[in-house]
């Protein structure tokens, strides 16, 4: 993910009260979270703030971008389940930096909320991004042990704050959801490119659908073959892209063999940059098993491209209650295959629910509003801190 040159400070943008804020990851490899976390450090600096980024496992590819903006980002070892116990390197690191919040993003929370109360007492911030493919019995305790450890949780969905709250059983701090936010300025209508349309050799009449994710179980790549296999007899100018990599990719490049469309579908492969790819789009599909609020469905409503997603976990309210798109049921083929269908024979709809997901976008998902409700949170966590 490449950075668009930074816009420019006027005195309003700036936060009141600058702080100095530890973001924690396990790494910064091409993935929703940790996209989100890039646009979140990038507009928490933009507003004064001195914000670092901490990984524990790989810096990874956003990683190394944001150090080539001149964010400070770490690598600090805390390997294994042991360390939930005792991060010793983990909180010797914090007490260096000294930040007023640490903000913990999924998959380390109880190591660095252990940590970064070792280091002084430093409030936490937690924010639950989604849920594990296979999540081992462990993960309940250990979530509710770092819950007693943290001054503020946020999930980015409501299916996530009710999970957080039913299933595991966190009720203290009271879970909220800060909806997930992205530079709606990258990514917006008009965007021209030929980018993607270039790599997969097809000119401007072709009617290109699109899903941007890696390829694991979760995301059910499989669903979205089978449908596009349904349609691509009656739609001979349709043609589908798979941007992004992963485990799966041989398994669906059988599929695809086996399907007999491989003439007609494109494995993009991971691109740092995907703003000019998700422009050339027609249709975005997301057809996952669960979400929490997905990035790219983000980008797609912003960049006012027509979307189809799976009705599970935030996707329902990404689009509105299928107002800013269309919805269809989970490892449904028929009901995907419909909906393209639908799209495929239809340029004004596709128009008009690309208008709906740019408003959409813009009401409820920019990144100014993600990054004030963020500093809203660390506020109260330090206020707390301060009356204790």
């Amino acid at each position: 993910m490449t950075a668009a040159a930074p816009r420019a400070l006027d005195a309003g943008a700036l936060s009141p009260t600058p702080r100095r804020i530890e973001m924690v990851v396990p790494s910064l490899v091409t993935a929703g979270m940790e996209m989100v976390v890039a646009t979140l450090v990038r507009a928490l600096a933009r507003r004064g703030h001195d914000v670092g980024v901490t990984c524990t496992q790989e810096i990874g590819a956003i990683g190394e971008q944001l150090q080539s903006e001149g964010v400070p980002v770490a690598l600090v070892p805390a390997p294994g389940v042991l360390t939930n116990l005792w991060p010793r390197d983990l909180a010797r690191w914090f007490a260096s930096r000294r930040p007023d919040i640490v903000h913990v993003h999924s998959g380390v929370w109880l190591k660095a909320a252990r940590a970064a109360r070792l280091a002084g007492g430093i409030p936490v911030v937690h924010t639950v991004h989604g849920l594990l493919d296979e999540e081992p019995w462990h993960e309940r305790p250990i979530k509710r042990a770092a819950a007693q450890r943290t001054a503020a949780i946020v999930t980015v969905s409501e299916a996530l704050r009710r999970d957080l709250l039913g299933r595991v059983g966190v009720t203290d701090p009271a879970p909220q959801v800060i909806l997930n936010g992205i530079d709606t300025h990258r990514f917006a209508p008009g965007a021209h490119s030929t980018v993607l349309r270039r790599q997969m050799a097809v000119d401007d009449a072709a009617l290109v659908i699109g899903h941007v994710g890696r390829m694991a179980p979760v995301k059910n790549h499989r669903l979205l073959l089978q449908a596009f296999a349904r349609v691509a007899p009656t739609h001979p100018t349709a043609h589908l892209a798979l941007i992004g990599d992963g485990e799966l990719r041989g398994e669906l490049e059988a599929l695809v063999d086996s399907l007999g469309i491989r003439a007609r579908v494109c494995f993009a492969g991971e691109h740092r940059e995907v703003a000019p790819l998700v422009a050339d789009l027609d249709i975005f599909v997301l057809c996952s098993f669960s979400e929490g609020t997905s990035i790219s469905l983000l980008e797609a409503l912003a960049s006012g491209i027509p979307c189809v997603a799976t009705a599970v976990g935030g996707n329902v309210a990404v689009l509105d209650q299928g107002a800013a798109g269309r919805l269809v049921p989970s490892d449904d083929v028929e009901a995907l295959a419909r909906a393209l269908d639908e799209l495929l024979a239809a340029p004004a709809l596709r128009h008009e629910l690309g208008r709906r997901a740019r408003e959409r976008a813009l009401d409820a998902y920019s990144e100014a509003a993600m990054t004030r409700a963020y500093e809203a949170v660390y506020e109260r966590a330090l206020a707390a801190r301060h009356a204790h």
